[in-house]
């Protein structure tokens, strides 16, 4: 009978163990991650830093930098045409606790035949899923600062990008900025990056966007929660044994 209480009071020992040691590795691995976030992070800001020392360019200005350099985070100014007509809602915006959307809206620049994707800013969501915001597109935007983002537009979604839209009629309400499907839609080329509107709300929308949401320092912090889960896991087990 002793023997038989030995070897479960082992058993459970190394079951113990071995739960502990998985959860301790998982903890790792999430704070190491979070620290790789937080490097990134350091970088995408003085890479923005390093850009907006330029100062505000024109778009030509902007088209004359070296073709390898990553745009985001440069302001640029522009003005045109806008495409008041076919335009997309991308769903799941939230500003200052509301819930509504970004307006995108195809810019075709002044003295020049090139189109850009603009996120014009948030429009509040009306209060049910089977109405769509009324909004007022001006034809024409005037001078105006945007703030460029080029690489991953697309962001985190539940949604199967297959159904990521509506597909008859306009606007199109969409889950994900995909500049290839809204090209196949509308029928005109874009630009392979979008500019978000810089300045104060007004009629249209307002804008919100900011290039780095969670800060490095965030990063460091749930880095080092994750490694303190760890440390308290193996404290309970010591403790439990």
């Amino acid at each position: 009978m002793r023997l038989i209480l030995r070897r479960k009071k082992k058993l459970s020992s190394i079951i113990t163990i071995c739960v502990v040691m998985i959860v301790v590795i998982v903890c790792l691995r999430l704070a190491y991650w979070q620290l790789q976030r937080a490097d990134n992070k350091t970088q995408q800001l003085a890479q923005i830093a390093e850009l907006q020392s330029q100062g505000v360019m024109t778009w030509q200005q902007m088209q004359q930098l070296p073709s390898q350099w990553n745009k985001t985070g440069l302001h640029v100014t522009v003005n045109g045409k806008l495409d008041n007509q076919q335009y997309w809602l991308l769903d799941n915006q939230v500003y200052l606790g509301q819930v509504g959307y970004d307006l995108l809206v195809m810019l075709t620049l002044a003295n020049s035949t090139e189109t850009v994707l603009v996120n014009l800013g948030w429009v509040k969501a009306p209060p049910t899923r089977e109405q769509l915001p009324t909004v007022l597109i001006p034809s024409t935007l005037d001078t105006t600062t945007i703030q460029l983002k080029q690489g991953k537009l697309s962001g985190f979604t539940l949604q199967d990008k297959k159904v990521q839209t509506d597909e008859l009629g306009w606007p199109k309400r969409v889950q994900i900025i995909d500049l290839a499907l809204f090209t196949k839609q509308s029928g005109q080329t874009m630009a392979s990056l979008i500019g978000y509107r810089q300045g104060e709300g007004d009629d249209i929308a307002t804008p919100h966007y900011e290039a780095v949401v969670m800060s490095p320092q965030k990063h460091h912090a749930y880095a080092v929660q994750w490694l303190l889960i760890g440390v308290a896991c193996v404290a309970v087990a010591l403790f439990a044994t």
